[in-house]
């Protein structure tokens, strides 16, 4: 048993940490969505009982990222190069001008998304989410192909390999047969007949 430093933090389960200890667990949790929430031993550790043992940095990134990975439909900045989490989605069966829009607060970015349809609004330039036509071709062309929609935030992605883990954008990882986050389900790993580059292009398709 390694050798606690400092204040004892008790798992649900029992088991102890130190500090440093617990603030790694929870930095974990918040870089990579497969990890959270923080557990030990299949027991969720309540950030509650942590909230005091955590660094200002790493509790600040943590809410962040809770906020994130507890919406199910997600909204991220338009622009490609930033993608950073705005809000959950507005409620797309509502055909209307006055959808909210978010500008996104990333130092050097501002790009205004709408939260509706998740396309960069343009300052000065009418817009509407019904009638952008090549953003619903779009979406009916890759409905029809059988592009899988990610759980986390309802975009359409393409496999183009023959493992079926997929890592979205929103960093969301789920299996591309039945869209349920990733290592949920008993679903095959992968594709014999993709193994060897015989899918098409634009999948984001992991291992």
């Amino acid at each position: 048993m390694e050798r606690i430093h400092g204040p004892e933090i008790r798992a649900p389960c029992g088991h102890y940490y130190d500090e440093e200890c617990i603030d790694q667990l929870f930095s974990a949790a918040a870089r990579d969505e497969a990890l959270f929430p923080p557990t030990c031993c299949g027991k969720r550790i309540p950030l509650a009982a942590v909230r005091e043992h955590l660094t200002d940095a790493s509790l600040a990134t943590f809410e962040e990222k809770r906020r994130e990975f507890g919406a199910q439909k997600r909204v991220y900045c338009a622009r490609a190069s930033c993608s950073r989490f705005l809000s959950v989605q507005y409620d797309s069966t509502r055909l209307t001008m006055n959808a909210p829009r978010l500008r996104c607060p990333a130092p050097g970015c501002g790009t205004v998304t709408c939260m509706r349809c998740k396309l960069e609004v343009h300052e000065g330039v009418h817009h509407r989410c019904d009638k952008d036509v090549d953003a619903v071709d779009a979406l009916e062309l890759g409905e029809r192909a059988g592009w899988a929609r990610c759980p986390g935030c309802e975009t359409l992605i393409e496999l183009n390999q023959g493992c079926f883990h997929m890592t979205c954008r929103c960093s969301t990882e789920f299996c591309y047969l039945c869209r349920k986050r990733w290592k949920t389900c008993y679903c095959p790993q992968w594709e014999e007949g993709r193994l060897n580059g015989g899918g098409g292009g634009g999948g984001d398709g992991d291992d």
